[in-house]
């Protein structure tokens, strides 16, 4: 059996309903109209319903970037180098979405999970908007690859991760 520890942003509901719905949609259309248009609905269900994320093999100490289309991954294996620690990273994301003639910026927070090698190098292998969720992820990276977890959600403020505080906050430290 093997030991891989994977991770996937997920689809937001309604993204998933229209991306079905396109497929279904361009299938029905792939026997009635035309194949460009199938194709076009098609791309746009891919795009709709695709998700990305990591996942890390532990035997073989090996990870990948991933992209997912419903549960579906592809990803190539890369050797795994060897990890001085993982950091937990909040930072803001803009999302801009623009029209014909108007345009919006919106900011909301985000959590980044990176795996730091060679003193500076890192690999970003999650992310997400709630930070309980990230500690548990990290924590259970940190005990998989037995390596320090240091906390840099607070601006100018980064401290090493004592994991009997963590389990005392009620996050799931793994042990396995």
């Amino acid at each position: 059996m093997k030991a891989i520890i994977s991770y996937t942003r997920k689809v937001p509901v309604y993204r998933l309903i229209l991306g079905i719905s396109l497929v279904i949609f361009s299938i029905y259309n792939l026997t009635n109209l035309s194949i460009f248009n199938s194709l076009v609905m098609l791309v746009m269900a891919f795009v709709l319903l695709r998700s990305d994320g990591s996942e890390i093999d532990l035997e073989s100490k090996t990870y990948r970037k991933t992209i997912s289309v419903l549960g579906i991954k592809i990803g190539k294996w890369q050797p795994l180098p060897k990890t001085d620690y993982i950091s937990v990273f909040a930072t803001n994301e803009n999302i801009t979405v623009r029209a014909l003639s108007a345009e919006t910026s919106n900011t909301f927070p985000m959590v980044h999970l990176n795996l730091f090698y060679d003193h500076n190098r890192k690999i970003t292998v999650y992310e997400t908007k709630d930070q309980k969720d990230a500690f548990d992820v990290a924590s259970h990276i940190a005990d998989a690859l037995l390596i320090d977890l240091l906390d840099a959600t607070e601006k100018g403020n980064f401290k090493w991760v004592d994991k009997d505080k963590l389990r005392d906050e009620g996050v799931i430290i793994h042990t396995d």
